[in-house]
């Protein structure tokens, strides 16, 4: 399958339905022609995922940044793929960028998909809990929400009068092994729901419209993991 429009220049173009069923969705954001991909599959599917790019109109070329989510394998398989063949910048959070950068197999979950990772520089660390990147004219607001792992971050983009909100891996899981923190999480989720956003794209339930399912999504998820988990 190609790549699926989800709003203006805004397009999913990885996941179980696109590509393979080991990677988590990615998606790519353009601008005036600049282009930045949200997560990046497990890796097998590399040259799919950049089909599926240029099946959207795009040349891969075009990749300023690919933001990393947070470390996990079936988020950043395909980064080393990518900045051998492109050279975008590669952008984490930096409580999240060792595990990238060592290809820790516990960290990263490699070992719990059976995969191998290839190390790769995050060229650029964001710290603190919020920092802004440019794509073309247009503003994506990077925010640290610790939780799923200490590095996870969502991406959020105003554009046509929505607000798009990429919150990957919004619902967990949660593990020791992760570095999982499940009430930095339900603070997380709480900055989150104060965004309003009118569209989640989210990394494994796919795309959620209206101000008010996103709200009622991410409450959900919060009731599942109450104060007693």
């Amino acid at each position: 399958m190609i790549a699926e429009k989800i709003g203006p220049g805004i397009f999913t173009v990885a996941g179980p339905d696109l590509t393979d069923d080991r990677d988590a969705l990615a998606y790519l954001v353009e601008d005036s022609g600049d282009l930045t991909l949200i997560d990046a599959g497990a890796g097998p599917s590399y040259p799919q995922l950049v089909a599926n790019i240029r099946e959207a109109g795009f040349d891969p070329a075009r990749l300023g940044f690919i933001i990393a989510t947070h470390c996990h394998i079936d988020h950043i398989g395909s980064l080393a793929d990518f900045v051998r063949d492109y050279s975008p910048t590669i952008v984490a959070h930096l409580e999240d960028a060792r595990a990238i950068e060592e290809a820790d197999s516990t960290v990263t979950a490699a070992r719990w998909y059976n995969l191998d990772l290839e190390p790769v520089e995050v060229a650029l660390k964001l710290q603190g809990s919020l920092n802004r990147l440019m794509l073309g004219r247009s503003e994506l607001v990077c925010l640290h929400t610790p939780g799923h792992t200490p590095g996870s971050m969502v991406v959020y983009l105003d554009r046509g009068g929505r607000r798009y909100l990429f919150g990957q891996d919004i619902h967990g899981p949660f593990h020791p092994s992760f570095g999982s923190d499940l009430q930095a999480w339900r603070r997380s989720m709480q900055t989150l729901i104060e965004l309003k956003a009118d569209v989640l794209a989210e990394g494994h339930y796919g795309v959620v419209y209206g101000a008010d399912k996103v709200v009622g999504f991410i409450k959900t998820f919060l009731e599942t993991h109450s104060i007693k988990d």
